[in-house]
């Protein structure tokens, strides 16, 4: 849950396309078991805003020339690499032209949900690699100007304001001090070869 609070917060300041999240208070009284071993608990939760007429997607090209979907794209790759993103899948709002959300973020920070200032420093700021397959996420469907304007975006985080995101995770949830105070600066550090990485996808894509 920390992974989905900070990854929105960075969103947000990027100005990326990621559905609008909420803590939630779930009462005691909701017992939903997802596995035998993972059961919903009372306390604070985290809540995504609901699209109704919406088709969840794992292949990030199909529907690129779709509304505004390249400069969107431009800036969840820009996110994606930043955050260390994991479990990729979109969200395309039909009623909108299958507009592209980024949304359900836990699995994010390196760590597919297991994630710890260890795994994050050996992370650091090398770049965010993955096994790519067809469909996976690539710049090259996201037009020029946007990963330009992804790439400034990311430069011109502040250490402070990567503080504020990693400080709004809820005490309850009891995330170490230390493993939010790294990931802030882990964050901040990869600003700069994430921006270098999206200005060279630039100059790649054959989208204006």
């Amino acid at each position: 849950m920390a992974a989905e609070v900070i990854v929105h917060g960075i969103g947000n300041l990027l100005g990326a396309p990621i559905c609008k999240t909420a803590l939630i208070e779930i009462p005691d009284s909701m017992t939903y078991q997802f596995t035998p071993q993972h059961r919903l608990h009372g306390g604070i939760g985290h809540g995504s805003r609901d699209i109704p007429a919406a088709l969840v997607s794992e292949n990030w090209s199909a529907f690129s020339s779709r509304d505004n979907n390249r400069y969107r794209q431009a800036l969840i790759f820009g996110l994606w690499d930043l955050c260390m993103g994991g479990d990729q899948q979109w969200l395309h709002d039909i009623t909108e032209d299958y507009t592209i959300w980024s949304f359900d973020h836990g699995f994010w920070l390196g760590g597919e949900g297991d994630w710890s200032s260890e795994s994050l420093r050996k992370t650091g700021t090398s770049p965010w690699l993955y096994d790519r397959e067809p469909g996976d996420l690539d710049p090259a469907v996201a037009s020029a100007r946007a990963l330009r304007t992804a790439a400034l975006a990311v430069l011109a985080l502040n250490r402070e304001a990567i503080r504020a995101v990693t400080a709004s995770v809820p005490i309850e949830w009891k995330i170490p001090y230390a493993d939010l105070a790294t990931a802030a600066d882990i964050l901040f550090l990869r600003a700069e070869g994430v921006a270098e990485r999206l200005t060279e996808a630039a100059a790649h894509t054959n989208f204006d």
